[in-house]
């Protein structure tokens, strides 16, 4: 991953923090995504993430589910009326192509299970999401990045260092229709890194693209940290 992601275009011999930020970015969001899932990432920069500990996992899946929308495998509404982050809703996208990445797969079974649509605050079964935290230790490890490995650390500091050439590319205020493609391939990675809402946030895509409610961390807190569901207490 360091290789796929820190060299400028390939035969140029320019290091990547030399080019404009766009030029930075584009490549590490693709050498990212190609190398693991928003949950993975996210489990590598929890120690620097700007949220209290108990709002951290809730991020992390809100940037996996917002990645999930913007690649049409479910869609975010507030159903028939508003009512706040507890009203969220998460649906299967008619399409949806089949989830080849195991954290994603098991994600989507935790949150809607068999049903089309579910209320995504309501989702307070603790064991699933437990079960899923452990998928994703699994999954690094396997990937030589656990916690006592030099690999982690390294990727750890790529991470950060593209959270902030976000920030520095987002306090430019740039409209959306500046470069609608590297936004979009960045917009999960601002919900992971929290500069997706105020002051010098990401640019957000045009609901009639997809929607991407800004209470999604939220809802996703809620259902994480919730009661669990009647019968499964104690």
């Amino acid at each position: 991953m360091h290789t796929r992601i820190t060299g400028g275009p390939p035969g140029t011999g320019v290091p990547l923090g030399s080019l404009p930020l766009p030029a930075r970015l584009t490549p590490m969001f693709e050498g990212v995504s190609a190398e693991m899932p928003l949950l993975r990432a996210g489990a590598l920069v929890w120690p620097a993430m700007n949220e209290v500990p108990e709002h951290r996992y809730g991020r992390v899946v809100a940037a996996q589910l917002a990645d999930l929308a913007i690649r049409r495998h479910l869609w975010l509404s507030y159903g028939s009326e508003y009512a706040g982050p507890s009203g969220l809703v998460v649906s299967r996208h008619p399409d949806a192509p089949e989830p080849t990445v195991p954290e994603e797969a098991l994600l989507l079974d935790v949150v809607l299970g068999r049903a089309q649509s579910v209320r995504l605050a309501g989702r307070t079964d603790g064991r699933s999401w437990d079960r899923l935290t452990e998928l994703i230790h699994r999954r690094m490890k396997a990937d030589g990045l656990a916690w006592n490995r030099w690999d982690r650390h390294r990727t750890r500091r790529l991470l950060l260092r593209m959270r902030r050439w976000m920030r520095a590319y987002a306090a430019q205020d740039l409209p959306w229709e500046a470069d609608p493609r590297l936004h979009l391939a960045g917009y999960p990675y601002a919900v992971l890194f929290n500069i997706e809402n105020g002051p010098g946030a990401w640019p957000t895509p045009p609901d009639d693209d997809v929607y991407l409610p800004s209470l999604l961390p939220v809802a996703c807190t809620m259902a994480i940290n919730g009661p669990p569901p009647p019968g499964e207490r104690g």
